[in-house]
């Protein structure tokens, strides 16, 4: 858990750099000054942002209601959902003193690993899921290919558990802002004759126009499947989607969120209709605009798509999910004997989204249980994977 920084989480000399901005907005930043605020940084080295601002304001700031104005600013640099959680609660079991200095805990992606397998399963109001295998982001708390995390431990903690028997079950989705790194992490793997796993699915995010640098570094990573996260989206952006998999795109959220334009999403649809990626729309977020109106949504994410216009409840997955695992594996191997599996499978490749897929869903659902299917599958399905060929 943690990041040693990116456009949604500063390092400490940008977040240093910050505060005597807004400083000089109350005070002479004089070089006392500065080598205060410095001095202080160095003291909360091992802390929370959080508890560093309210220091600095509340030592150098007079006033309440210019510290609360103070914090407030110098808090829009923060942007990361994983890094005001993992603040929020510092120190508690299960998080790390500070998210930035990126922390191992040892074992957590082995022991989710032996979740139960989704697949065939139908996911009570997340339709976009049945059928599929269980979806699983590693690192979703952070970024483990910040610089102090050693490939070792990355093939340890990620690549091995990965690879098991139980978690060759289910589809991990790797998410980093560091593609590159994860680049000649791959190769170290193959330099160790380790090959990436099918079924890890390399990620990278991208949020605006300057970061689309990161797709090139990401497409040097050998996995079976690439994909975005576009997420949080702050600009129209123009994308080498050629031969990226899966975008997935949401806007920010939070208190201080940057306006989401639907047009930025309609854009990267259009996208990713020209070069056949597939389009999965996340989230709206906190502050959506529509033809430059705000979108009033209850949800405060903007998450809920039953809230959102219908053109826009699109979540869909890249074909090769289908063949990233072995049940998903078995149940081809086997589909003559399972016609609701069948059905579901033809329906999820071949129809339309909108009205075929849901019309065979509901047959498949009277003929039988999706639970059973997965089963079924799983007894049928030779244990040698290499069987399935």
């Amino acid at each position: 858990m943690g990041c040693d920084g990116c456009e949604l989480w500063p390092t400490w000399t940008k977040l240093v750099r910050r505060i005597l901005q807004v400083l000089a907005c109350y005070i002479s930043v004089t070089t006392a000054v500065q080598r205060r605020v410095k001095t202080l940084a160095d003291e909360h080295a091992d802390s929370t942002f959080r508890l560093f601002i309210k220091t600095v304001v509340g030592e150098l700031i007079a006033g309440e209601k210019n510290q609360k104005a103070a914090i407030k600013e110098i808090r829009k640099l923060l942007k990361c959902y994983a890094g005001f959680s993992t603040e929020n609660r510092s120190g508690n079991k299960g998080y790390p003193h500070s998210f930035n200095v990126p922390t191992i805990f040892s074992g957590r992606v082995a022991a989710i690993a032996h979740a139960s397998d989704m697949s065939g399963a139908i996911r009570p109001g997340k339709p976009w899921l049945d059928g599929f295998p269980r979806l699983i982001f590693v690192s979703d708390m952070g970024d483990a290919l910040s610089e102090n995390i050693s490939f070792e431990d990355l093939r340890k903690e990620i690549v091995d558990p990965v690879r098991t028997e139980m978690g060759a079950r289910h589809i991990w989705l790797w998410l980093t802002k560091r593609p590159a790194r994860m680049a000649k992490f791959a190769a170290w793997l193959n330099g160790q004759n380790i090959s990436w796993p099918d079924n890890l699915v390399a990620m990278t995010t991208v949020t605006s126009q300057k970061t689309a640098y990161r797709i090139k570094q990401l497409l040097k990573v050998p996995a079976k499947v690439h994909a975005l996260s576009v997420e949080p989206l702050f600009e129209h952006v123009t994308l080498p989607l050629e031969a990226i998999d899966w975008v997935i795109v949401g806007g920010e959220s939070g208190t201080s969120a940057e306006p989401f334009h639907l047009e930025w999403a309609t854009s990267i649809q259009k996208q990713c209709r020209a070069v056949g990626s597939t389009f999965f729309l996340k989230q709206m977020g906190a502050n959506p605009f529509m033809k430059s109106k705000p979108l009033i949504l209850q949800d405060s994410h903007g998450g809920d798509w039953n809230e959102w216009p219908a053109p826009f409840r699109v979540r869909d997955f890249p074909k090769q999910f289908n063949l990233l695992t072995p049940s998903e594996k078995g149940i081809r191997a086997h589909l003559h004997k399972f016609p609701a599996a069948l059905t579901r499978w033809m329906a999820r490749q071949e129809a339309d989204r909108e009205q075929n897929l849901d019309h065979a869903l509901a047959l498949i659902g009277k003929f039988l249980e999706s639970r059973k299917i997965a089963q079924q599958s799983r007894n049928e399905t030779p244990s040698n994977p290499s069987e399935l060929a």
